[in-house]
């Protein structure tokens, strides 16, 4: 049998809909994320072929203790997805506290690197190729909204810490992606009010928005081995015009 997939953050819409994907093209997941309410309904749905953990991944100790278990029951990784968010406060910059930006980039970049580093050995060296996907977001390809620096700032540090780690992991038999996704409709949204986004629709060119679906076929197209050319490029799935 094929070696699981970890999701981290796959209680969140996209990171939910990744597994779901993912396990339909055959794949055994392992699902960690915030929620284990929403991760157990999860595994639920998926079946036997999904597992769950739980983890604090901006605790040193807490995400070496996973990847410990994760070691411990699993010989090796086929492939890593990183869809980890947390709601911001949306204020304009300079009103912004720096405690915001610290809380994006620890729940971003310090949580990248920790998994990162504690998935490497679980990657690297094995026959096949396996891959290491960050999803990140079009506000760091583009010119971001106002009242976003903090999560644009966190998103940005990841897509450059994923670049270089594309270049450092390739000898090692390791691919590593970037997706970056336009505005998607989920619980990370739902404080914006449906007159703004029915109006924002109404100006895309498709006049929709992204789905997580949109999100969760392209990662599973990036783990085969089609997609190996396109490694350390930030990729934007969106329905907005491009940039």
């Amino acid at each position: 049998m094929q070696d699981p997939v970890l999701i981290l953050g796959a209680s969140g819409g996209i990171g939910g809909a990744i597994a779901r994907r993912l396990a339909r093209q055959g794949s055994g997941v392992i699902l960690h994320g915030r929620r284990r309410d929403r991760l157990d309904a999860l595994a639920g749905e998926i079946g036997p072929a999904a597992a769950v953990e739980t983890a604090d991944l901006t605790d040193e100790a807490e995400a070496a203790a996973l990847f410990a278990r994760l070691a411990a029951a699993h010989t090796a990784l086929s492939g890593l997805v990183f869809s980890v968010a947390t709601p911001f406060t949306k204020r304009l910059t300079h009103r912004t506290g720096w405690g915001e930006f610290d809380r994006q980039i620890a729940t971003q970049l310090k949580a990248l690197h920790l998994c990162a580093a504690g998935a490497f050995p679980l990657l690297a060296g094995q026959a096949a190729t396996t891959r290491m996907v960050v999803v990140s977001s079009e506000y760091a390809i583009g010119m971001p909204p106002v009242k976003t620096a903090s999560y644009a700032a966190a998103k940005a540090a990841i897509t450059a810490y994923a670049r270089v780690v594309a270049q450092e992991w390739l000898g090692r038999g390791i691919r590593v992606h970037i997706v970056a996704p336009g505005m998607v409709r989920t619980e990370f949204t739902a404080d914006i009010p449906d007159a703004w986004l029915d109006d924002h629709v109404a100006r895309l060119p498709e006049q929709r928005l992204t789905t997580a679906e949109d999100v969760a076929e392209m990662v599973a197209f990036l783990m085969t081995d089609a997609a190996d050319c396109l490694y350390g490029s930030p990729l934007q799935v969106s329905r907005a015009e491009r940039r």
